[in-house]
């Protein structure tokens, strides 16, 4: 069977439900697009798969720069084990959850050194991303007598190649050359770091599982390797995640069984990594969470016929949702599940391309699109929005009015 994104969805009466509402009942209740809107029921079940698949004792961290909507990372915060964050707010919208602290991983290249500071102070686990930062992370310790929690990134020689973005291997911004570690580990020794382990992330947005299978039987044995050559126990091994979710009609999704079962195949080998107790490991996921739980809403406002093209013009566009316009004209736009929310089942009538308010071409979050018959009024919905949608989106252009995010 294809693949179908509204699947997770209620359909009601011709029209795309959230929490048993239509969106036009929605906007009647003062919920107005344009709008994100995030659903409780998805992300719960999205996590509670993940939990029935993965090893127990798998720890499962949200990655908070997926979709940073404090509601939405409050509610997460209930689910999971820890979590992602890579920025200064990020890391309060973190301690704002009430979470334990040292459940928080500050990950990312360039991190400055108030940032280093803050997450030294509230015992957050810093992934080391360069020798510098474990000369700050040093230095900071040795200032305010409080021991840094580190993890060292490596950057492997292995190449993850069916990443939809690849985020290690060659030469990257992204952690420790693997070939460097060995001298630095020798000077973590007589530093005040803490080391609580390493943290490999290879690439995201990966739908191969064995792709995904392979990336972590790699980190284990580079893991294993540097364990040994430090010849004290870890705490923690951090896997990095990557997870995709189907965005395209093309796309098969993840098969997560494989996942689980590959991950399960090798705890034996964790097992024997040196350790004073199990082993914390780490899959940090962002996307595979809330990716399918949000929808982008908007309105048709105008629709017209040029040159034998009709448009339909929204009052949304690129400056909330620019993944679904192409990401500023990328050369392989492809159109995310888009639909008319209030006639979701209506046969399909016409071909369309669906345009924003912005004065550019490049606002498109429909090209050439067999729908329903459309009409002024009628609600736009984009699936698949619920990950580098708002957050990710040039929400100032043209000075245009912000959407508005609703947790439901």
């Amino acid at each position: 069977m294809p693949y179908n994104p509204l699947d997770i969805f209620e359909i009601r009466d011709n029209a795309l439900c959230i929490s048993g509402k239509s969106i036009a009942e929605l906007d009647y209740s003062g919920i107005k697009p344009p709008c994100y809107i995030y659903s409780k029921k998805i992300v719960a079940e999205k996590i509670k798969l993940l939990r029935d698949t993965l090893p127990k004792n798998i720890k499962i961290h949200y990655s908070i720069k997926a979709n940073p909507f404090p509601a939405l990372v409050s509610f997460i915060t209930n689910y999971v084990d820890g979590l992602e964050v890579s920025s200064m707010a990020e890391m309060k919208i973190a301690l704002a959850t009430g979470i334990d602290s040292s459940s928080i991983c500050l990950t990312g290249p360039g991190k400055s050194y108030e940032e280093l500071e803050i997450a030294v102070k509230n015992n957050i686990v810093i992934s080391a991303e360069s020798s510098l930062e474990l000369l700050r992370l040093d230095e900071i310790g040795t200032e305010t007598m409080h021991k840094p929690s580190v993890l060292i990134r490596i950057n492997p020689t292995y190449t993850q190649k069916r990443a939809g973005m690849k985020m290690a291997s060659g030469s990257s911004q992204f952690g420790i050359d693997a070939e460097q570690i060995p001298e630095l580990l020798n000077w973590v020794k007589d530093s005040c770091i803490d080391l609580h382990g390493f943290h490999v992330y290879s690439g995201s947005q990966i739908l191969d599982a064995e792709a995904i299978n392979f990336s972590q039987r790699k980190t284990i044995e580079l893991v294993k390797q540097f364990t040994s050559e430090y010849n004290k126990p870890i705490k923690t091994i951090n896997m990095g995640g990557g997870f995709g979710i189907p965005y395209f009609s093309k796309h098969t999704p993840l098969d997560l069984n494989s996942v689980g079962k590959n991950m399960q195949a090798l705890s034996p080998t964790i097992e024997t990594i040196r350790s004073e107790q199990p082993i914390n490991t780490i899959v940090e996921l962002g996307r595979y969470i809330v990716g399918e739980a949000g929808i982008y809403v908007c309105k048709i406002v105008d629709k017209k016929i040029s040159r034998g093209k009709t448009y339909l013009i929204t009052n949304g566009g690129m400056h909330h949702q620019l993944a679904a316009s192409g990401n500023l004209g990328q050369r392989n736009r492809k159109n995310f599940p888009v639909y008319i929310a209030n006639k979701i089942n209506s046969p399909v009538t016409e071909v369309v391309n669906i345009v924003g308010k912005l004065c550019t071409p490049l606002d498109l979050l429909g090209d050439t699109l067999e729908l329903s018959r459309a009409e002024v009024g009628d609600y736009i919905v984009i699936l698949q929005s619920g990950a580098y949608g708002y957050s990710a989106s040039p929400i100032n252009f043209l000075s245009q009015p912000k959407a508005n995010e609703y947790l439901m």
